[in-house]
């Protein structure tokens, strides 16, 4: 039986029964197993190297749904979640009725799965033969490439990036996603 006050307020569980809300360990920011895997495909003169990097079995408290999702501050944007928000017609919702007592608690509603699965970086390059090197009696060596950084992400976690925080996530910019193209000339 939870503690609740009011319909549609956050319910703190009292799991010893002594009348009063209970804290308990909700999980661990830090990962089970973390780790990367790299692979560098060749093929005649392209070269495909390839970067994945994963985290395991974390937990965040996601701060930003905390306050963007309580409805409790006047003149504050809310999540697009937040009109999912217990109404008498919602009833079923774990987000908080609008003006709901117990604003902003920390609690297992906000802790979410901080695992992800992320394309760190992709290059394909050509290196032009050496056939053509000596055509031109200048360059030694000449390679063109694109590259591209932190291009996808698997993750089940809300925020914009599961890996841009520490324990708890709250408004941190995500890690860009970059491009970059060259051409690489030896003489």
């Amino acid at each position: 039986d939870g503690i609740s006050g009011a319909v549609g307020n956050y319910r703190l569980l009292d799991l010893d029964g002594d009348g009063n809300p209970d804290s308990y360990y909700a999980g661990s920011p830090l990962p089970l197993a973390h780790g990367g895997w790299v692979n560098e495909l060749m093929w005649k003169n392209f070269d495909l190297n390839i970067f994945f990097a994963w985290s395991y079995g974390n937990d965040v408290l996601n701060a930003n749904r905390l306050v963007f999702e309580s409805g409790w501050r006047s003149q504050t944007n809310q999540l697009a979640s937040y009109a999912d928000r217990w109404s008498p017609e919602n009833p079923a919702s774990n987000i908080p009725r609008v003006n709901a007592v117990g604003r902003e608690e920390y609690s297992s509603r906000v802790i979410e799965d901080g695992s992800f699965l992320r394309l760190k970086n992709l290059m394909i390059s050509y290196t032009f033969p050496q056939s053509w090197m000596k055509k031109t009696n200048f360059f030694t060596n000449a390679r063109i490439y694109a590259q591209g950084q932190n291009l996808l992400t698997f993750t089940k976690f809300s925020g914009l990036d599961p890996e841009a925080f520490t324990n708890m996530y709250q408004a941190q910019y995500p890690m860009s996603r970059q491009y970059s193209f060259g051409l690489e000339l030896s003489f």
